[in-house]
């Protein structure tokens, strides 16, 4: 018997160092507690370790798809669609005979002969999917419950304005009806001196005049009326407000009014009869709180989104305390308001897309900001 040769030891010591790397990866395999397979080219199952034989059975030897129960078509992109050194694939593999989902990864393994066969990796992920069910079930019906709260919460809402609404428009026009009453009683009574009836009507004609204010006013807020967005010279519109203001002389007297506009201001889209109701009611109110004296100015800052009026006054100024609650309805610090002006105001510039807000330091400044943004106009250019 010739003795061994080298190069002979060489290749026995090689081919036991790969049987004990082998049964190294097996016993690796073995341990893990994910199901693990190998699968040749000819879709038969070389390897199945420990987990997946305690799940499934012994199958090596058998076609992959006759195990698991799927069709060969199943198995193609496994074998055909993937390269030789990947990159692995990844997807979720339900196992109707299991009742089970799992997460499966394939990835290329090259063997020592050369050929290359597919490791898949399995990962029971069924009640991952289970809870993932329950807690989708879940947020849909706290969807539904959250809903269904909002839309009551918004019911007491609207019936919470109502009731606010019903009692301060009867706050306001009592006092009004109350003089038409006096007055009806009066000439029911026969007043006979001229100059008495005469003060009779006159004092009919205010008051009825000044009751359909107030209506209109609550109607105004109640149910506003949609913004008509035509392109308008912000400019224009500004110096008309001014000329209003000048000439209520009483309200005026020594107040100066400032008015400031870029010289490269676009037209703007937006309605101006609105927007002027809302710069004609921060400047009257801006008025009466100068009292004849010191300085009111608007101005106009813009950029390619966006233009902020400006209305400021250097007069008494607004507490800190009133300041979160002057946008609200039925909310007055004027003798005789009704407190609805700055929340029409609040709500046209909001049906505009934009904000108001205010700032003030007492015995300073007050400034109310309207940030209006670029929108498309509704009927070009007016």
């Amino acid at each position: 018997m010739k003795p061994e040769s080298k190069q002979q030891r060489n290749s026995s010591q090689a081919q036991v160092q790969l049987e004990a790397e082998r049964d190294r990866l097996q016993a690796i395999f073995d341990s893990m507690d994910d199901g693990i397979y190998i699968v040749g080219r000819d879709y038969r199952i070389e390897f199945i370790n420990r987990a997946l034989r305690r799940e499934m059975g012994s199958g090596e030897g058998q076609f992959c798809y006759d195990f698991f129960g799927h069709s060969r078509s199943a198995c193609h992109h496994c074998q055909h669609e993937m390269g030789s050194f990947g990159p692995e694939f990844r997807h979720e593999w339900p196992m109707p005979a299991a009742h089970k989902t799992f997460d499966m990864i394939v990835s290329p393994l090259h063997q020592p002969d050369g050929s290359i066969s597919r490791l898949h990796i399995l990962r029971d992920i069924t009640e991952r999917k289970r809870l993932e069910a329950e807690l989708q079930e879940y947020s849909q019906n706290l969807e539904a419950k959250v809903a269904e709260q909002a839309e009551k919460l918004r019911r007491q809402d609207r019936l919470a304005l109502l009731g606010e609404i019903s009692a301060g428009l009867a706050h306001e026009i009592r006092t009004p009806l109350g003089a038409i009453i006096t007055g009806i009683k009066l000439l029911e009574k026969g007043a006979e001196d001229p100059g008495e009836r005469e003060l009779i009507f006159t004092l009919l004609k205010r008051e009825t005049a000044r009751l359909e204010g107030k209506v209109s006013e609550f109607l105004t807020y109640a149910k506003p009326r949609l913004p008509q967005l035509r392109k308008t010279h912000l400019g224009s519109l500004l110096e008309e407000v001014r000329t209003i203001l000048a000439t209520d002389r009483p309200l005026l007297q020594n107040v100066t009014v400032k008015v400031t506009i870029p010289p490269d201001l676009p037209p703007w889209p937006m309605d101006g009869e609105q927007v002027k109701e809302v710069l004609l009611n921060l400047g009257v109110n801006a008025l009466q709180s100068l009292q004849g004296k010191g300085a009111l100015s608007f101005q106009v800052q813009h950029g390619n989104e966006c233009i902020e009026i400006v209305v400021r006054d250097d007069g008494p100024g607004i507490p800190a305390d009133a300041l979160p609650h002057i946008c609200k309805p039925f909310y007055s610090r004027r003798p005789g308001g009704t407190g609805l002006g700055l929340a029409i105001c609040q709500q046209i510039i909001e049906n505009h897309g934009g904000t108001l807000s205010a700032t003030s330091v007492p015995n300073h400044c007050t400034a109310f900001r309207v940030h209006l943004p670029w929108r498309k106009s509704s009927y070009g250019t007016a």
